[in-house]
């Protein structure tokens, strides 16, 4: 099929993108849009996002400027040399920035400049419509989480059980279990449940997977498979 202009609308109605498409996906000069009708990205997408141009805060702040990767792993392009800005416009980084991955499946994440934050920005127009996803098979199965902090343990459970999950051990026991182990949580995509490694060994081989993810990679990674948006 080939290119063609058209604007991409949300299910709420809200316009999402304009620019050339391809096979119903942005491909080509582009813009994408926040909820609240500002722009989100601009320049030359192809079907994992933005390879060359600038990507802006919420408020209408340029925030980048540059060039971009086109991911063969999970997620979308990331940038990879330009000019950073803050959310007051001033610029506080040139040059190139490091990227750090986990595997083919992990999400990627900004290590330099460290201000820079998550590569998808608050009230990023929805993936799941616009790129990248359609080429991704859902890795349903278990992932494993590092959190050694028995509060950050509890407050990430919380999380987990306010979209759905439940302990493996369908019981209070099993939820406090986990909570007070020093192991990897476990946490099951498909089944949506949750529960913890139980020993040294399968802690050392589940780290060393592609599977061992950090919390904030979870939440996004489930958020995007599963079109949902986390509480």
């Amino acid at each position: 099929m080939t290119e063609e202009w058209k604007k991409i609308i949300s299910k709420n109605g809200k316009l999402m993108y304009e620019g050339f498409v391809k096979d119903g996906k942005p491909y080509g000069a582009g813009t994408s849009y926040y909820s609240n009708g500002k722009k989100c990205q601009e320049g030359i997408f192809d079907e994992d996002g933005l390879l060359y141009g600038r990507e802006y805060y919420k408020n209408g702040k340029l925030r980048f400027e540059g060039t971009y990767k086109s991911n063969k792993g999970y997620g979308p392009n990331y940038p990879v040399y330009g000019t950073c800005y803050d959310e007051d416009g001033n610029e506080y980084f040139r040059g190139e920035l490091t990227i750090r991955k986990i595997g083919n499946m992990s999400f990627p994440l900004v290590e330099k400049p460290q201000c820079y934050g998550t590569i998808k920005p608050e009230d990023h127009p929805d993936f799941n419509q616009l790129m990248w996803h359609r080429r991704v098979k859902k890795p349903y199965g278990k992932y494993f989480v590092p959190i050694s902090s028995k509060r950050a343990r509890k407050d990430f459970i919380d999380l987990l059980e306010k979209n759905g999950f439940v302990s493996e051990g369908k019981e209070e026991s099993g939820r406090e279990s986990t909570i007070n182990s020093r192991f990897l949580i476990t946490i099951d995509i498909g089944r949506k449940e949750y529960g913890h490694i139980g020993n040294i060994t399968c802690a050392a081989i589940a780290s060393k997977s592609r599977k061992s993810i950090s919390a904030d990679e979870f939440l996004v990674l489930y958020e995007i498979l599963n079109s949902v948006v986390i509480v």
